[in-house]
């Protein structure tokens, strides 16, 4: 688990200026989250979570409405997102059991977490290259160095985050 020593520092990249900063809140984005939430469903782990700890079937934009602005707080609630993260964090920790396929899950299993974490950065890239310009790999390596931070402030492993872009597009 990563400490509140480490992340502390590393929240405060995300605050104005930052491209985090800039795109976390675009509203265009919320046309990708579709994409974001199915990916995420075809996590075994995370699916199975979703079905057995949530009423999403019944009530998906509730659900999303509910989360995404708590989401963007890890961002938008700075200096202080670190603290937004971990709320988010807590609320996981109850969220485990068996799959359908008899598979044990864990919310906060970090390849299950990060999962969640990389559909809905994989969606904020997308809508940056669609709606608004190609991004140059600079652009690229920022981002996804501020969404590191970002990933880091939940205090969940950080082991199966890839080092940098390119590795997280082969991810």
């Amino acid at each position: 688990v990563t400490t509140s020593a480490r992340t502390e520092p590393e929240i405060a990249m995300l605050g104005p200026g930052s491209l985090h900063w800039r795109w976390a809140g675009e509203v265009r984005g919320y046309l990708l989250l579709v994409k974001a939430g199915l990916l995420q469903l075809m996590h075994p782990g995370l699916g199975a979570g979703v079905e057995q700890h949530s009423d999403f079937f019944n009530e998906p934009w509730e659900r999303v409405l509910r989360s995404v602005p708590e989401i963007q707080g890890v961002t938008f609630d700075w200096p202080h997102g670190d603290r937004t993260a971990r709320k988010i964090r807590d609320f996981h920790t109850h969220i485990k059991g068996v799959d359908g396929q008899g598979r044990r899950y864990y919310a906060l299993d970090q390849e299950v977490y990060f999962w969640a974490h990389a559909t809905i950065f994989d969606a904020l890239f997308q809508m940056i290259d669609l709606f608004d310009h190609p991004m140059t790999l600079a652009e690229k390596e920022r981002l996804y160095a501020e969404g590191c931070a970002a990933y880091r402030a939940y205090g969940v492993s950080d082991r199966v985050v890839p080092p940098d872009w390119a590795s997280f597009q082969a991810f």
